[in-house]
């Protein structure tokens, strides 16, 4: 019974490796990590409580795992890749810094009339050390103190897509596919909502709860935004994202020169408080049993990874179809790190089972008791007015007043105290700003209600 036991799990194990699509130099070596891959997302995915997920790895020359999860059929579906986007922005300034057209250390304003300092060059917007600010909109140009330092800002993004734009004499979009899309083969990326084909069914976190909702696309450049298409609204599946990462595994393939890809990955700045450093759309830490470069992508409806293993020679994917900024986004990123560490030999962490219901339980919990001083006054109304009878009412009227005018103020003032603008609050995190609107709403319909109270007892 042992040996027919033993038999029948060699079986097993071998049906499951066939199943896995593999293949390249070192596919042997490879079996047991991906098949490990496969048991582990089996297990943990539906811990992370993401609608969908498509998860595509691949070596220099071959897809070695490919699947989707979830509410997700197919790795060619699209997604809106979120930061990603940078990635492709800042090959597409490497190609033309190969063709001579851009120097990397000409000020921005040689490729574009705009007012902004001449000390700001092409290699301080793709390294994030322009001094731009994180929720910074094309129209202020306002260069701050972190000049010189690593600080994240999308404006830096806009501004090398208008620089691509100037450069070419072609739309990014145009830009884009023509010169990377089209030559690796990339047939479901895009750079507009309207002409992608079946893209993924975003969703919103509102909650504890996965919600599908659609949300406006932005134009290449908008003079009022904080976004555009080439800082992470290009729109790619795992399947193309995944020749992309082997184009990089190729030394650049037919898009670049292994020079330019090891400008892009490594020309690096160091980001302060952590063991990482920022190259070009490419992010480096050393956290890991061995180097890992990565970028990961967030928009209002989508959350994504993608990752390279240059000592492995390994990239790796991962497009998830919601937004849930507090909860699931982290748990998903551990389950990318997890299949990493596992491609690594290292052991993989584990998705908590019960973490997504417990940390969105307190996260109501919070919300719930933020609304507790807007409420409680209105469901004492009535005391309240008895106590108006009292020795000191004015005192007791100035104090409640106060109170129920106060509080709304500080609720909204939640969002600027934190430098976040609501528009970005909203897109990110709406269930907050809906309670805080609540809280405020509600606070000052008592506040309203006493004030009538005393003029009418006066």
């Amino acid at each position: 019974m042992k040996n027919l036991f033993s038999i029948l799990i060699t079986l097993s194990f071998c049906l499951c490796l066939s199943s896995l699509p593999v293949g390249g130099a070192f596919a042997a070596e490879l079996y047991p990590k991906l098949a490990a891959v496969d048991a582990y997302l089996l297990e943990n995915f539906p811990s992370t409580h993401m609608p969908g997920l498509s998860i595509v790895i691949v070596d220099a020359d071959s897809v070695l795992y490919s699947k989707s999860y979830g509410n997700l059929e197919s790795v060619e579906t699209p997604f809106i890749i979120g930061s990603i986007s940078k990635s492709f922005t800042a090959a597409a300034i490497m190609q033309l810094h190969e063709q001579g057209k851009v120097d990397l250390n000409a000020p921005v304003t040689s490729y574009l009339e705009i007012g902004l300092d001449d000390k700001v060059t092409i290699s301080h917007l793709l390294n994030h050390t322009s001094g731009f600010n994180s929720y910074q909109m094309r129209k202020d140009l306002t260069i701050g103190k972190s000049y010189g330092d690593y600080s994240y800002a999308n404006l830096n993004y806009t501004l090398l897509g208008e620089v691509i734009e100037a450069i070419a004499g072609l739309s990014y979009g145009d830009y884009i596919r023509s010169n990377v899309f089209l030559p690796l083969a990339m047939n479901s990326s895009y750079t507009s909502l309207s002409e992608a084909e079946d893209i993924a069914v975003g969703h919103r976190n509102l909650f504890g709860f996965p919600i599908k909702k659609e949300f406006p696309y932005p134009a290449s450049v908008d003079f009022n935004s904080r976004v555009s298409v080439p800082t992470g609204y290009i729109i790619s599946s795992a399947a193309d994202i995944g020749r992309y990462l082997q184009a990089f595994l190729r030394e650049g393939e037919n898009i670049l020169s292994p020079q330019s890809v090891n400008t892009l990955l490594y020309d690096c700045v160091p980001i302060p408080g952590t063991n990482e450093f920022y190259a070009m759309g490419w992010q480096e830490t050393t956290d890991f049993k061995e180097r890992l470069l990565y970028h990961s992508g967030l928009v209002e409806n989508y959350f994504s990874i993608m990752a390279l293993l240059p000592d492995s020679g390994l990239g790796i994917v991962t497009l998830y179809n919601m937004n849930d900024y507090f909860v699931a986004n982290s748990l998903s990123t551990t389950l990318t790190i997890d299949v990493l560490n596992i491609l690594m030999g290292a052991e993989p962490k584990g998705v908590g089972s019960s973490d997504y219901l417990i940390y969105h339980l307190l996260i109501n919990l919070l919300l719930c008791l933020l609304l507790l001083p807007a409420i409680i006054p209105l469901l004492t109304l009535s005391r309240w007015k008895k106590r108006l009878k009292s020795s000191r009412p004015f005192l007791l009227f100035a104090g409640s007043i106060a109170l129920n005018f106060l509080y709304p103020i500080l609720l909204l003032s939640i969002p600027p105290l934190l430098g976040i603008p609501y528009q970005a609050a909203w897109e990110y995190a709406q269930d907050v700003i809906i309670v805080a609107i609540l809280g405020a709403v509600l606070a000052l319909i008592c506040g309203a209600a006493k004030l009538a109270i005393w003029v009418r007892q006066r």
